[in-house]
Formats: C-alpha cells, sequence, structure tokens
C-alpha cells in the first residue's frame, strides 16, 4: 500500500509528521509492500488559504492512503474524492505511524 506523510524537513523515516498537510514542504512516499520510501517537494505549499490542491501536491503519485495531523475540510473531500484515505497521526516520525 502505498501511504504518504506531510513532512517539514527530508529526514526519511525518521521526519517528524507534520501537523497540516497543505502547509508541508515534503511528502515522504512509502511503500508498505516492500519497506520502499523516497521523498518529494510539495509543488503547492504556497497556495492561498483554502485553495490546496492535493492531487497537484502528490504528483501521481498514486497515493492509496495519507496520515497527517491535521487537514483542512477542501482538501480532505478532495482526496477522499479521488480515492486516497485519510488517517490522523499520532505524535512522531513517518516510521513511528507505520508501526
Amino acid at each position: 500500500m502505498k501511504v504518504i506523510f506531510p513532512t517539514q524537513v527530508e529526514s526519511g523515516l525518521d521526519s517528524p509528521v507534520h501537523n497540516h498537510f497543505g502547509s508541508a514542504k515534503f511528502f515522504v512516499v512509502t511503500e508498505t509492500d516492500n519497506d520502499d520510501y523516497r521523498t518529494i517537494i510539495n509543488p503547492d505549499q504556497f497556495h492561498l488559504h483554502g485553495q490546496c490542491q492535493p492531487t497537484k501536491a502528490l504528483q501521481g503519485t498514486n497515493a492509496e492512503a495519507v496520515v497527517v495531523g491535521g487537514i483542512g475540510g477542501g482538501a480532505l473531500q478532495k482526496l477522499c474524492k479521488n480515492g486516497i484515505r485519510v488517517f490522523r497521526a499520532v505524535e512522531g516520525t513517518v516510521q513511528e505511524n507505520l508501526a
């Protein structure tokens, strides 16, 4: 399963999960089936309030789920409309949330 985590730092699985989807600098793209991951830059991080474009931000990653500390209603609806499940993160790193 391809699971995406928004972060503010580029530390791979040791990156703390960011508390807001839209303003994250990076996304850690994880593949739970084979433990692979990569980090991508969020090209939509500088958008007007309420104008988040989550599918643009995820750059065709074919995400199946997003794990985030917080997310606006518009972004949440857009992700769900595209079949992407959204889960609330616990405080900690990407690795801790995967576990």
